[in-house]
């Protein structure tokens, strides 16, 4: 990384706050562990106390809105950093931030209260917040190819507030539109990202050959998932003919495959960092081909109870996809950004594994087991979903609390 800061000022930071992978990636990471070990005590007892918005409704949007957003926002502060060349935020106005996303978190946990008139505009406060802190860098350098992300925020802050007005109205479809908007919008976040970092990384890790992108399939993965969110955004999902969504769906697991299968997976089977990475790329292309499937209307009987539960299918991309590559790159990247070696644990190895376990307990043990309870389901994609974040939580914790080891800012 470059030393951008003065390290005379950034040692009067306190470490925490010095980037913002730091604060967001420890609290997005404590966070999940707090929301669905809520989510799983919900399934498992029924409990009396409902959040704001309902149990539902919460689940949703603090997975997206809240345990998402977090690590979105500390890897892309802190990546334009090193994309721009210039100091990104950090100290009391990281901490500011950094607070803008907590306390919608807790004031969500609660249903009603004296700050219910105020709450969704706090929670809808914090992506603008962090596109303008993000847009601002990228603008003075004029690096256009980084102001896509900014759109992306900025559209999901729509989908936000979709669910918060969904909420107030009571309107169980629209938030369901939200949440898939939401859904989409990420993964078109994580594909774009994708596309630049993992043949990147692959052949560092692996020392091989870097994989040249195919200008067609790189135009097409973007566009057709583009096309996806904005088709679910503005809620055309439901209106157009299904088999034309199906196609869609189709084409962008065809390119997306395609993609995947050039930057060669194989060769990072011996390198936990690197096929955790391919592996929740591959759990997104799934999803794909799952999603045109169910919209094809498929009819075999292994096939069609499992595609009724179309929420199913999306944790193809959130759990597997999201879950498992956000955990992959927060162990990377927290490594790399103290100074450390890119070695580790093999208790976070192990964590990767847990994230592919829970992948397959929530998403495919009801298509290959359909009499199997969904309540097992559920339970056992949560409970591998702890011990995996878990463990990062436990063992990064130290790191990102402490200066970097090389005695540099960041």
């Amino acid at each position: 990384m470059l030393n951008i800061v003065d390290p005379e000022k950034a040692s009067c930071i306190v470490p925490l706050f010095r980037l913002a992978f730091r604060p967001f990636f420890l609290g997005g990471a404590l966070f999940s562990l707090v929301a669905l070990a809520l989510w799983g005590s919900f399934w498992l007892t029924g409990m009396h106390w409902t959040p704001y918005g309902g149990w539902l409704w919460w689940h949703a949007h603090e997975m997206l809105f809240g345990f998402v957003s977090a690590i979105i926002t500390g890897f892309l502060l802190t990546a334009v950093q090193n994309w721009t060349g210039q100091d990104s935020i950090n100290g009391w106005p990281l901490s500011g931030l950094f607070l803008l996303w907590l306390l919608p978190r807790i004031l969500l946990l609660y249903p009603v209260g004296v700050t219910e008139a105020v709450l969704p505009w706090l929670d809808l406060a914090f992506l603008p917040a962090v596109a303008w802190v993000m847009g601002r860098l990228v603008w003075r350098v004029r690096q256009f190819r980084n102001l896509v992300f900014i759109p992306v925020l900025l559209l999901l802050t729509v989908s936000n507030a979709q669910m918060h007005w969904a909420m107030v109205q009571g309107d169980g479809a629209l938030a369901r539109q939200a949440s898939h908007s939401g859904i989409f919008l990420i993964v078109l976040m994580m594909v774009v990202l994708g596309g630049r970092v993992i043949p990147f990384f692959t052949a560092n890790g692996t020392a091989t050959v870097r994989s040249e992108p195919n200008p067609g399939v790189e135009i097409l993965s973007i566009a057709s998932v583009a096309i996806l969110a904005l088709i679910q955004l503005f809620g055309f999902m439901s209106v157009l003919p299904a088999l034309w969504v199906a196609g869609l769906f189709l084409i962008a697991g065809l390119v997306h495959l395609l993609r995947f299968l050039s930057w060669r997976p194989w060769v990072t089977l011996k390198v936990p960092l690197l096929w955790s990475l391919h592996a929740a790329y591959l759990f997104i292309v799934l999803g794909f081909f799952l999603c045109a499937l169910r919209y094809a209307g498929l009819t075999l009987e292994w096939f069609s109870g499992f595609a009724n539960h179309y929420a199913t299918i999306l944790h193809s991309f959130t759990l597997g996809g999201m879950g498992l590559l956000i955990l992959g790159m927060m162990s990377r990247v927290s490594l790399g950004h103290t100074g450390r070696a890119l070695v580790i644990s093999p208790w976070v190895s192990f964590g990767f594994i847990c994230l592919c376990s829970a992948y397959i307990f929530r998403i495919w043990l009801p298509l290959i087991w359909p009499d199997s309870s969904h309540y097992a389901s559920y339970l056992l994609s949560i409970v591998f979903w702890l011990l995996g974040y878990g463990l990062f939580v436990a063992l990064y914790l130290p790191i990102l609390c402490q200066p970097r080891v090389d005695g540099r800012p960041g």
